[in-house]
């Protein structure tokens, strides 16, 4: 009976957040882990990974259910868990709050925490000297885990966010069935380039190069949100006109 191929899953890390990882850590067992892990993931049958990093099939099968199960921190040897924490319970405090900050909140000149920078800061405030190994299942305990940061607009306004909302569940309460609540917008793209201003001397208007011809190549996206039944309607036209926005809207 064959065995079943041995898969990873990325539900609590992602490929690119272990690869940071092993690329960030400096215990040499656990990179060993870490690159098990990797190597399953790229397809790598579990024997020639084995092979390649002097690690038992087995053991290689045991590291990435370990990871399937509990990420990263499923990759740390817990043998020694139940010995003394380093740290008192308002250190504790004090590292969940840094976490929480930006490096550079901490003095550091660096966008994201590492395990080894985590390190370096435990070590500048208290004189406390942990493996890197061992914070990342601290900061695990914590409930930290790698995630990727959500984007949002430094404009955003929340107020007129909630503004919004509630037009729009007026206008909804008010719809009959003959009206369709359309968001709608439009982008040209084209293959000259945008100009913008510049410093020029008067009377010598500046030059910029292009590839185009006579006539240049453009095409327009019409785009619209139902926010009803949530489906976005698009199009594309040769023109930006009420014409064919009109035709956008049959």
């Amino acid at each position: 009976m064959s065995r079943r191929k041995l898969e990873v899953s990325g539900k609590i890390n992602t490929y690119e957040e272990l690869e940071a990882s092993y690329r960030d850590c400096k215990d040499a067992k656990l990179r060993t882990r870490m690159l098990a892990v990797l190597q399953t993931w790229d397809g790598k049958p579990s024997l020639e990974t084995a092979k390649d990093i002097r690690m038992s099939a087995t053991n290689i099968r045991k590291w990435v259910h370990r990871y399937n199960e509990y990420g990263i921190a499923g990759l740390i040897d817990t043998r020694h868990s139940n010995r003394k924490s380093y740290l008192s319970p308002e250190q504790k405090q004090a590292v969940i709050e840094a976490l929480q900050k930006s490096p550079r909140e901490c003095g550091f000149n660096k966008s994201n925490w590492t395990m080894p920078l985590l390190k370096r800061w435990i070590n500048k405030q208290w004189g406390i000297n942990y493996k890197a190994s061992r914070l990342y299942k601290l900061v695990h305990k914590f409930g930290f885990t790698l995630q990727r940061p959500k984007k949002q607009s430094r404009n955003a306004n929340k107020e007129k966010q909630e503004q919004f909302k509630k037009e729009l569940q007026e206008l909804l309460v008010n719809l009959d069935d003959d009206t369709v609540i359309l968001y709608e917008d439009e982008a040209i793209f084209t293959d000259e380039p945008t100009t913008t201003l510049k410093w020029s001397r008067k009377g010598k208007q500046p030059i910029v190069p292009t590839d185009s011809c006579d006539s240049r190549e453009r095409i327009v996206i019409f785009g619209a949100v139902d926010p009803v039944k949530g489906k976005v309607h698009t199009k594309t036209s040769e023109a930006a006109n009420s014409d064919s926005f009109k035709d956008f809207l049959k």
